[in-house]
């Protein structure tokens, strides 16, 4: 028990000196005991027990009794000795086995006669390599090492000699005389060690040495001006019994200066001493001591004395080849793909189409259709949006939604359209009395937007080629889908601009009230039975609102459509035109019912609309004010008060006479006020008078009648199947090529920009140098790379901004899945923007500046480079979809991109990081693509450097490293930035799928 805590003690006092130097105390204190002879001095040293007298104190370097051979060093702090490599035990006196790679501290002390090397070591104690894959641990991570056989010394030498002495070899009568040698050029000094029957016997000191390697002769001759010596007590020739005692020679007359010269080509040395020559001549006859060595020296193979570093290596016909082989895949690439999409019927012309559309198998699909609704609520938190709403309208009928601004008329129309909504909804919606299923109500209804988002570069034709090739049966085949285009074109007037594209602010195309109809005609292409309509006259001139409406009644009439729509303050004109009318005053019902009955019906209620005027503007007026909020004083009489504002108003016309004829038809509320006064609410009893009204009783009646009694109505399923995926995908592919090549400035800058820089970067490091200079311009070369493609992917945000709401609406009407069309703009806008350019750049740029092509160096660094574009092309593209603002998404795309390259391994060396901060390096694109674009370039290059008359040959792997580059990344970097990629496309489809999708 006691001796455990002095073990724990003498732990604990060691690591308070750790700070000063660190070792392995333990390990050492284990050693200690395990040495039998000290046992018992080590154990009395923590307890009460006095030591035996005849017991040796505990050993420790710093008292005079101990030492360390192999003049190691003592380590003052912890009185242990600290032995050269091979050498341990306490005095490291003891051979260590197992191999040189392993450490000191893990190798085995030898436990016989002989030392168990590890395979590819040898030598008495494994010094020695022999096999240069045991090298690799002595050179940079991800360099091969190469074990140095040839004798130099170029850092740390090994080598393992026989004596050759004849007479030495006589005398010891079978006991082989070896000498181990250990020499290290930093520090100017080597090792001596003499082994008999591999017992060593004396070791020397060799300090001040001078290495000189003649490669003419290829001969050695290491001179030491300072040798001391040392015998090993109880060995031969060092006291042992029946041997003589050379120990006080070695130490006293041994000086120097010593010689070791070698024939590396013959392996023959001679160890050559004064002093030493002396005790050999006279003892043994012999000059010197002779030496047959084998030698062992761990280095990278640029290393190696005499190794002619390579040249430049000029282009030749295989790498020429190369890039013309990748020229040729992406050019075949490309005419596949032309081939396919001008397969599709997008781009194919056809001129002859099925006469009689009768049989159009669409046709079977349709069954006119009654809509009525009631109880239409809609309410967002305590505020009432929409009061107890109904209607009904037949086929063949157009029902008009109109109303004051504020009155609720657009929220009805997205409701009865089956749009989602984000407050509270009640509804009753029958479809010929029946209320059907979301999704087949959404299938036999169209939704035409107040607003016109069309693609601008395709032409009107196309446009509505687009809806019906992704919209109408599968079972159709695409002459009837073509035929069906153009007869929805002939019915809006509209076949004469066909082949015109739509146009946009910055590229004139057809008029408003043209793309008013084409947006209409997207929907009527599918015959849907109810149409829906947000002011489809809005922000047109009162002629093609005109012909738009007229566009309407005739399809209602001449096809039984059912069509419904919102409008505000039509003209005289266009009111004649309507069959229905719900009138809306700030979310209450003011009428609804046969537009022919409404006037009479006003009328006999006393608001007669004056003779001449328009009806649509005398109904807007009227409802205006439905809720009106008013201050007045306590005393003031309410009804004076609002005749009073109401007339005191500027050039009052003769619509509003009725407000004082009918002032008590309003009802008055008092909301809240101060103690000095009070506000009302004025409610116009117009609902009121409508709801109690025989108009709205029958209407009421009919709905319920229609309800309980409802009739046919026949869906085949199977014609409501939509396109395929695949169909979808082709489709969308077209239209997103024909996009891009009528609209090339974006695709012709990338390409037109790769060319350029290729060219310039090119000449800029035309024939770049394998020297330090020449590792900066390349490390210099593949940052601007990167970050050129890298903030050339900002360009995604321009584009997707104005995609976006073109696929909100494709999406809110059903025109595809949303996968089909991220696959399409995965597919159409990465190939061409952003795997294409890399290729065109690195092309030109790989034989003009002469960049690696060894190991398929242009291949790798492509594919690096394509992967690191479409990873960040996606990422930058997350950024858009999820940031709707293009000038925000643009300022956080920039701080993305500079976050990443802040991180890349230029701007702060890798090691620096702490771990708070590491994490920004894993999740930065620039550091991976940096990393293998650096290692495949520099990681074989061999950088000369001469300055001041000095001559440097160092592995590009060695600064990589300095760099905090880990050199044998290279497929790990790849696989991060495809894992990178694969996470960002799916994460892309997901916000895509589930974020930009219609809010109303």
């Amino acid at each position: 028990m006691k001796l455990a805590i002095g073990v724990l003690l003498l732990a604990v006092a060691a690591s308070a000196s750790s700070d000063l130097q660190p070792k392995p105390y333990l390990l050492q204190i284990d050693r200690i005991l395990q040495q039998k002879k000290h046992h018992d001095s080590f154990k009395s040293v923590f307890t009460s027990e006095k030591p035996s007298d005849n017991c040796p104190p505990c050993f420790n370097c710093n008292l005079p009794n101990f030492e360390c051979t192999q003049f190691s060093q003592c380590n003052t702090f912890t009185g242990m000795c600290e032995c050269r490599d091979g050498y341990g035990g306490m005095d490291c006196s003891e051979p260590l086995c197992g191999s040189l790679s392993d450490g000191n501290k893990n190798r085995p002390q030898r436990g016989n006669e002989t030392c168990q090397c590890k395979d590819g070591w040898g030598g008495i104690n494994c010094n020695l390599c022999t096999a240069d894959a045991l090298c690799d641990p002595f050179v940079p991570e991800g360099l091969k090492g190469t074990c140095y056989t040839g004798g130099a010394i170029v850092n740390t030498a090994h080598q393992m000699c026989d004596v050759t002495n004849p007479k030495i070899i006589a005398i010891l009568e079978g006991k082989k005389p070896q000498v181990t040698i250990s020499c290290n050029k930093t520090a100017a000094a080597c090792d001596f060690q003499f082994w008999i029957a591999e017992r060593e016997s004396f070791y020397c000191d060799l300090s001040k040495c001078d290495f000189a390697h003649d490669l003419t002769s290829n001969g050695t001759r290491y001179r030491c001006e300072e040798v001391a010596c040392k015998c090993l007590p109880d060995r031969m020739l060092c006291g042992e019994d029946g041997s003589i005692d050379i120990s006080e020679f070695l130490t006293e007359t041994i000086r120097g200066p010593g010689e070791i010269s070698c024939d590396l080509n013959k392996k023959n040395c001679k160890f050559s001493e004064p002093s030493m020559n002396d005790l050999i001549s006279s003892v043994f006859g012999d000059p010197y001591i002779t030496l047959h060595c084998k030698s062992g020296e761990c280095l990278h193979k640029s290393e190696i004395p005499g190794y002619d570093l390579p040249g430049r290596k000029k282009i030749t016909l295989n790498d020429i080849l190369t890039i013309a082989a990748v020229a040729l895949v992406t050019a075949v690439a490309i005419a596949f793909t032309l081939y396919n999409i001008g397969r599709s019927p997008m781009f194919k012309q056809y001129k002859d189409y099925p006469s009689n559309t009768e049989e159009n198998p669409l046709s079977n699909n349709f069954t006119p259709t009654t809509l009525s609704f009631s109880d239409i609520n809609y309410s967002i938190g305590k505020n009432k949006i929409l009061n107890n709403i109904y209607g009904l309208v037949e086929p063949g009928q157009c029902l008009s939604i109109m109303g004051g601004s504020g009155a609720g008329k657009t929220t009805l129309l997205d409701i009865l359209a089956g749009k989602a909504k984000s407050g509270t909804v009640e509804k009753n919606i029958y479809v010929n009395g029946k209320i059907l299923p979301a999704t087949d109500y959404k299938k036999i209804v169209g939704f035409v937007d107040q607003e016109d988002h069309l693609i601008p570069t395709l032409t009107v034709y196309e446009t509505v080629l687009n809806s019906a090739l992704l919209r109408l049966p599968r079972a159709m085949d695409v002459n009837s889908k073509i035929a069906k285009v153009h007869e929805v074109l002939n019915e809006l007037r509209i076949y004469h601009i066909k082949d015109r594209v739509i146009g946009s602010d910055f590229k004139r195309g057809i008029s408003g009230g043209e793309k008013r109809r084409v947006s209409i005609a997207c929907e009527l292409v599918t015959s849907p039975s109810i149409l829906f309509l947000d002011e489809p006259t809005s922000g047109l001139d009162a002629y093609n609102a005109k012909n738009v409406i007229d566009s309407l009644v005739k399809l209602a009439k001449d096809f039984n459509r059912t069509i419904v729509f919102t409008i505000h303050q039509p003209r005289s004109n266009i009111v004649s035109l309507f069959d229905k009318l719900v009138l809306l005053s700030e979310g209450d019902l003011v009428y609804s019912g046969d537009m022919i009955n409404c006037n009479d019906f006003f009328g006999k209620n006393g608001y007669q609309c004056p003779l001449g005027y328009n009806i649509a503007d005398y109904l807007i007026d009227i409802t205006v004010d439905h809720k009106k909020i008013l201050k007045i004083a306590s005393e003031e009489d309410p009804h004076e008060a609002f005749l009073s504002q109401t007339t005191s108003e500027a050039d009052v016309t003769r619509e509003w006479e009725h407000l004082a004829v009918h002032r008590d038809e309003y009802n008055y509320q008092q909301v809240d006020g101060p103690n000095d006064g009070k506000i009302i609410q004025i409610t116009n009893k117009l609902p009121q008078i409508f709801y109690e009204s025989p108009l709205a009783i029958n209407l009421r009646q009919e709905i319920l009648h229609l309800a309980n009694n409802p009739l046919d109505l026949d869906i085949q399923q199977h014609l409501l199947k939509r396109a395929s995926f695949w169909t979808q995908f082709s489709i969308l592919s077209s239209r997103t090529f024909k996009n891009l090549y009528r609209n090339p400035k974006l695709l012709l800058s990338n390409y037109v920009l790769s060319l350029m820089v290729g060219l310039f970067c090119g000449l800029l490091y035309y024939h770049v140098s394998n020297d330090i200079s020449g590792f900066q311009n390349r490390l210099g070369l593949f940052f601007f790379i990167l970050a050129l493609f890298g903030f050339s992917s900002l360009t995604g945000l321009h584009s997707f901004a104005e995609e976006r709401i073109i696929f909100i609406r494709e999406r809110a009407n059903n025109y595809y899945h949303p996968l089909a069309y991220y696959a399409s703009k995965m597919v159409c806008d990465l190939i061409p923007l952003r795997v294409f350019p890399p290729i065109i750049l690195l092309s030109i740029l790989y034989p003009l500046v002469g960049l690696t092509m060894d190991h398929n160096g242009f291949v790798k660094a492509l594919m690096v480079l394509v992967v690191f574009n479409v990873a960040v092309a996606v990422e930058i593209l997350i950024v858009g979809i999820l940031v709707k603002d293009a000038s925000t998404s643009t300022i956080f795309g920039v701080l993305i991109l500079l976050f990443s390259l802040l991180f890349a391994g230029l701007f702060i060396n890798s090691e620096d990081l702490k771990f708070t901060t590491k994490w920004l390096q894993w999740i930065s694109l620039f550091h991976y693509a940096y990393e293998a674009l650096a290692i495949n370039e520099v990681r074989d290059l061999i950088l000369r450097e001469k300055k001041y008359g000095l001559s440097i040959e160092v592995p590009g792997a060695v600064i990589l490293s300095t760099f905090g580059f880990n050199v044998a990344a290279f497929w790990k970097d790849v696989s991060a930035l495809l894992a990178w990629a694969g996470t960002f496309l799916v994460l892309g489809y997901v916000f895509l799928h589930f974020y930009t999708y219609e809010r109303r």
